[in-house]
């Protein structure tokens, strides 16, 4: 009887949440995140890793939130992504591992706050890749050409074979995507700092 009020209480959340529910996305987390800590944690015995992995499962369902309606089962899905992203963390630490002990053992910090700048930029640049990771290869491509290599829509259009017009189209759509993409993140970066 308690799996079945915690299955129905699941579902609406999800599906209050598949429109846009902030308070709905509070609740569930706050419902979820010690019991998701303490299985992450087991795997991963890494605090911060396990803070991460867990913010990204969240940011992770509110990006995709529309299709959470569907979900006929909260709780499997949820450890379905649990269980993947954590997996796939392993696996890349388990290749960067040795890597990461050769630079550190070269690593000089330097003097002032240099560093911390420099990891800021690099989450920031993360979530942005993450966000180039979502659209169309067409639209992604235009996108670097024009922001990260500076050509011109000219330049592009005549690189790729298109019209200019179809050019600034991708790019409209890509900037668009993008600003949606990540705004995304900071509402929820934000809901989950606020409940830390």
């Amino acid at each position: 009887m308690l799996l079945l009020a915690a299955h129905s209480r699941d579902t609406e959340l999800f599906r209050r949440i598949s429109v846009g529910d902030e308070q709905a996305f509070r609740q569930y987390f706050e419902l979820h995140r010690e019991e998701l800590f303490k299985v992450v944690f087991r795997l991963t015995k890494s605090q911060a890793i396990t803070e991460e992995i867990i913010q990204e499962i969240f940011i992770g369902l509110w990006i995709s939130r529309q299709h959470l309606a569907t979900v006929e089962a909260p709780e499997s899905y949820l450890y379905r992504i649990l269980l993947n992203k954590t997996a796939a963390y392993l696996k890349k630490e388990a290749n960067q591992d040795r890597i990461v002990r050769l630079a550190a053992q070269h690593f000089q910090p330097p003097a002032d706050n240099t560093l911390e700048k420099s990891l800021d930029a690099r989450e920031s640049l993360r979530w942005v890749e993450k966000a180039l990771d979502q659209l169309p290869p067409q639209q992604r491509l235009v996108y670097i050409l024009s922001r990260q290599k500076g050509l011109t829509n000219d330049e592009i259009a005549t690189q790729l074979h298109i019209s200019t017009h179809t050019v600034r189209s991708h790019l409209a759509k890509a900037v668009g995507f993008l600003r949606s993409y990540l705004r995304d993140i900071a509402v929820v970066v934000a809901i989950l700092a606020d409940r830390s």
